[in-house]
């Protein structure tokens, strides 16, 4: 059996009690429209309302396809290892093209739109799908799983193959954000879950949308947003690179800092450790 990213995830997990045990704020901060960069007032306006905003231009045919020959690596190396599709964590630690990408002003001007000039990045995770795969993503909250103090992240999903309903591109649930901590259960294994825990009964915390995009393309999320993705049943890849932004005065309640890159700003608290690029 193949492992799984779980079992390369180089952070330390929590479990349903200790998250639960957290005290933390699970409340969604409102960005302030005022002279954004990149993003216009409506699309502001959107990310306060629906807790996402997309599509979001930012690479072109050519340059989404460097992107992609870099992964089609990355996965082959992977798989050759043992592990699952989902299972490139944290490649920015690594590679010199990863470490760059996370600086890229296209993504990184957005994000300052939605969080302010002290940023950092704490994550990158490649999620996957093969053609066929059976396995979903259950509705779930990102900060529900996430030892920070407050939830002030925001996530990049940068489409590296086309995603649409077909072959399972992520789904959200628009205004879920605003209902700040919802109860997480314990997966079952015949739900086919890759994550650990999963919300029942989402659609009752808005309105369930897909998130098509062209490679290319990306789309932006709060961390507090309901998302998740079905399998994928077509004969069609479906990978998009998540790169978690955050505000970088954010604290952790473990390690989940030690991959943390200063992306712009200042580090006023002194949390981000900000390795090296690798060589």
């Amino acid at each position: 059996m193949a492992t799984t990213f779980f079992d390369r995830f180089e952070k330390r997990l929590f479990e349903l009690d200790e998250l639960l045990g957290l005290d933390r704020d699970m409340s969604f901060r409102p960005v302030a429209p005022q002279t954004p960069r990149v993003l216009s007032i409506e699309q502001l306006e959107a990310f306060n309302r629906d807790g996402y905003c997309c599509p979001l231009d930012c690479f072109d045919a050519n340059e989404i396809a460097v992107y992609r020959s870099g992964f089609d690596k990355l996965l082959e190396a992977t798989l050759a290892e043992g592990a699952d599709s989902l299972s490139v964590v944290d490649p920015h630690l690594r590679h010199a093209w990863m470490y760059d990408l996370i600086f890229e002003p296209r993504l990184v001007d957005c994000i300052k739109d939605l969080i302010g000039e002290d940023i950092a990045c704490w994550g990158t995770h490649y999620f996957c799908k093969l053609p066929h795969e059976p396995k979903q993503v259950a509705w779930h909250q990102d900060a529900f799983y996430w030892p920070f103090e407050k939830a002030r992240t925001v996530t990049v999903w940068l489409a590296i193959d086309d995603a649409d309903r077909a072959n399972g591109c992520m789904q959200v649930v628009a205004g879920s954000h605003l209902h700040d901590a919802i109860e997480h259960r314990v997966t079952r294994k015949e739900e086919q879950n890759a994550l650990r825990f999963t919300v029942e009964g989402a659609e009752v915390y808005g309105t369930i949308a897909d998130i098509a995009l062209t490679a290319g393309q990306f789309s932006v999320h709060s961390d507090l947003l309901l998302h998740g993705s079905g399998p994928n049943p077509s004969d069609r890849r479906r990978c998009g690179l998540t790169i978690r932004y955050i505000a970088a005065d954010t604290a952790n309640f473990a390690d989940w800092n030690k991959s943390g890159v200063m992306i712009c700003g200042e580090d006023v608290r002194g949390l981000w450790p900000n390795p090296p690029r690798p060589e």
